[in-house]
Parts: structure tokens; C-alpha cells; sequence
């Protein structure tokens, strides 16, 4: 990845709309709600086919090194992080938009920033670097 392109989704900004942030809202409940039912079909059906999702784990804790591409892929990874047992997830603002924010053990352990096209998730950043999660706390 180039230093370019890691700067590009590290300073993630949706586009700003009041129907784009309600759409951001929809589908971020849509997407608790999907991991909560269990069912990573749920989760699945959310992505756009051309989905891409970009995790940035700064070495500390495992992650994939490039970014993934395709709903399936995509649905898979994401499905392993939400769909976990000893995950709890709420929606928050990511980067001024509805996003997730994934918590274990009464602690931040991921937040996942969405990008939408026709009301499915065709971009999504996950950040699991313990450093970039320290300002982020567990209502």
C-alpha cells in the first residue's frame, strides 16, 4: 500500500448530506442489528458487491495486510469481528458519520467507518490499532 493511498482511508470523510448521514445511520443499526441476529448472511446482504474493507492493526494485533475485496471476502472478515460471542457493538459517529464501534471486555477493541453506495457499505475501514483506540470510550 502506498503512503498515498494509507493516507487517503486513515483521513476517511464520507461525503456530508442529511440523507447521506441518515442513510449512514440506517445501514450502521442495520449492520448491529445483522451481527446480533448471528447470521452473517445478515451481514453479507448489507455489502456491495465491489465492497473493499481496509483493517489497520499498526502490527499490534492480527490483521490482513492488504485490503480485502468482494462481498464474500469482506463478509467473511467482518462477520469473524461482529458475529463474535464476546463482542458487544453500538453504533457511534466515525469520522462524522454512523459507524460501529466493536468493545470487549468493557473495552474499545475496533471501530469501523463506512462508506455507502446506493444504501450498501462498498467501503469500510476498521481500526484495531490498540494505539488509535485509546481516546475512544465504552459507554
Amino acid at each position: 500500500m502506498t503512503r498515498r493511498h494509507r493516507a487517503s482511508w486513515l483521513h476517511f470523510s464520507p461525503r456530508s448530506s442529511q440523507s447521506s448521514a441518515v442513510q449512514h445511520d440506517r445501514v450502521a443499526k442495520a449492520l448491529v442489528a445483522a451481527a446480533a441476529s448471528a447470521d452473517p448472511r445478515a451481514v453479507g446482504r448489507i455489502l456491495h458487491p465491489g465492497v473493499e474493507l481496509t483493517v489497520d492493526a499498526g502490527g499490534k494485533v492480527p490483521a490482513p495486510r492488504s485490503a480485502l475485496s468482494g462481498a464474500s471476502e469482506v463478509g467473511r472478515y467482518l462477520s469473524g469481528v461482529l458475529l463474535d460471542p464476546a463482542a458487544t457493538l453500538r453504533v457511534a459517529s466515525v469520522n462524522g458519520m454512523s459507524g460501529v464501534v466493536v468493545c470487549r471486555g468493557g473495552k474499545v477493541t475496533g471501530i469501523l467507518g463506512i462508506r455507502l453506495r446506493r444504501r450498501r457499505i462498498v467501503q469500510a475501514w476498521l481500526v484495531v490499532n490498540p494505539d488509535k483506540l485509546t481516546g475512544w470510550d465504552v459507554e
